[in-house]
């Protein structure tokens, strides 16, 4: 993976789940480039336990990784009326969030969003991990 562009391309897919019968994203993505400049790919099958994800990211986080790409879908909250993919881009010591909405019933996708109430709230609870 080259760049978080070409993670989102590659990993980022909002598709019909029939398990929950609406568009969405899963399970989780994670790109990971260690200091080793090895590269691990994973797919978070923890059953929607977003706690559990924050924890494998600051897994791979304490061990120093020169990057990390997460990718976790969020039903629509606070100031972000639709259901969202929020990207966690972490390199160069510093972390960027993004959102990618989406229509659950149609899978639309609508523009990014980079500034959130609810995106600061998710670097919020991922930090109590990774502090």
């Amino acid at each position: 993976m080259k760049d978080l562009k070409e993670f989102v391309e590659a990993l980022v897919k909002i598709e019909y789940l029939d398990h929950c019968s609406a568009f969405g994203f899963y399970p989780f993505q994670m790109f990971v480039e260690g200091n080793d400049e090895k590269f691990t790919i994973c797919a978070l099958d923890l059953g929607g336990d977003v706690r559990a994800v924050y924890k494998a990211f600051s897994d791979f986080h304490k061990d120093k990784a020169k990057r990390i790409y997460l990718a976790v879908d969020f039903p629509a909250n606070m100031d972000i009326e639709n259901d969202f993919v929020c990207i966690i881009n972490y390199q160069n010591d510093e972390f960027k969030l993004t959102a990618i909405p989406y229509n659950p019933e149609t899978g639309e996708i609508f523009p990014e969003i980079k500034v959130a109430e609810i995106l600061n709230k998710i670097f919020e609870d991922l930090s109590h991990f990774i502090s």
